[in-house]
């Protein structure tokens, strides 16, 4: 529970933590230069810090490496009121790179905490829960920045997202001693090397690493465009937050068949249709000028994104040993990082000269490609 609550505390603060940036930015900037360059700061460093994230984790105990990420990211939230009330832009932008390299390094410490705090037949319900509680403030969290800012200032909810990190590390401190073992963590095994073996040498953490690639950058490529797509297909830019509402609908129903019943065994299978899932309603998105149907494509592509990220998590934590489940951990999340920069970068480089349609339907095709590959692949490895 003090697990789960201090998770819930960061992802609702960092989600009042993003409208408030945007909004405030723009108002520093007068530019939409400036909300646009905040969505890079927040993309960039997290690929530099899932693997010396996983391997403190396995080597110090991953309660301790995340309660000191989310102190130090108290401190440096702190910093950005204190650079927006002088105005000091560039200080708001190294702030928020650093607040996002730090959390990219506990990204992986969450899921190597998990199977040291519960029991393995009660993984999928703490998994589950987690993932819940991370969809749910993407459903919740901007709506009530958007409400908050009618009477507050952006500084103001900045404020509330550093005390959410003094509240989610005072949290996890307590946690330190919790599900240690005889053996020191990290005793057996050495180098960051030892998550890319464990990924490599199962079938199932292949394909879903796979897919992480994959999939994340066809999402972050529709994502790059759908205020555009917004303001074509639906007549205004502010039907987005319909969009993004959908998509938190999906994440929070799609934890509930784990939460209900950990898998007995994560298998192959139960990796490869969710993904599918995910990705095909992309795609047809394209296609629809229905509001209704889009926010029906997003809920569905959201909705297998969940089933196949927490089972897998949960497979992870079933297969791999306690003390190289950090740097294990640490690939899947360097995965979906790669994939989010890879759907970022062919956005930019393709939707000025085709157009935002013909760019998304160009990175879900390649994301396609990629997991037929993969599949008839890992169907064919040896058992």
């Amino acid at each position: 529970m003090r697990l789960l609550v201090a998770a819930g505390t960061s992802f609702y603060g960092d989600w009042l933590t993003t409208v408030a940036l945007v909004v405030l930015l723009f108002r520093l900037t007068q530019s939409p230069i400036g909300p646009a360059l905040y969505i890079v700061a927040r993309a960039a460093p997290r690929v530099l810090g899932p693997l010396p994230g996983g391997a403190l984790a396995d080597r110090f105990g991953a309660a301790r490496v995340l309660s000191a990420c989310a102190a130090l990211q108290a401190i440096v939230t702190a910093s950005i009121v204190v650079a927006a009330d002088h105005k000091v832009v560039w200080a708001i932008y190294v702030a928020v790179l650093v607040s996002q390299f730090l959390g990219s390094v506990a990204q992986p410490c969450y899921t190597a905490l998990v199977p040291r705090v519960t029991t393995p037949e009660r993984l999928g319900r703490v998994q589950g829960t987690y993932v819940a509680l991370q969809s749910s403030s993407i459903l919740v969290g901007p709506a009530v920045g958007a409400v908050l800012l009618t009477v507050t200032t952006p500084q103001f909810l900045v404020a509330i997202d550093a005390l959410s990190f003094v509240a989610a590390a005072i949290l996890l401190t307590t946690l330190l001693g919790v599900g240690r073992t005889d053996e020191p963590i990290g005793a057996g095994t050495r180098g960051i090397r030892v998550g890319l073996r464990a990924i490599g040498r199962d079938p199932m953490l292949r394909f879903l690493a796979a897919a992480c690639v994959a999939n994340a950058a066809a999402v972050t490529a529709l994502q790059a465009v759908l205020v555009v797509a917004a303001a074509q297909h639906f007549g205004h830019d502010t039907v987005v937050g319909w969009l993004y509402a959908a998509v938190g609908a999906g994440g929070l129903i799609g934890t509930l068949p784990v939460i209900r019943r950990t898998p007995a065994r994560v298998g192959l299978s139960w990796i490869v249709g969710p993904s599918i899932l995910e990705l095909a309603p992309l795609a047809l998105f394209v296609f629809v000028t229905s509001l209704p149907a889009a926010v029906l494509l997003l809920f569905l592509s959201s909705f297998g994104a969940t089933l196949y990220q927490t089972r897998g998590a949960v497979g992870m934590q079933q297969r791999v040993a306690s003390d190289v489940l950090g740097r294990a951990s640490a690939v899947i999340g360097l995965a979906v990082y790669v994939g989010m920069l890879l759907g970022a970068v062919a956005a930019l480089a393709l939707v000025s000269a085709i157009g935002w349609e013909a760019t998304v339907l160009i990175v879900c095709a390649s994301s396609a490609t990629v997991l037929f590959i993969a599949a008839v692949s890992e169907s064919r490895a040896p058992r």
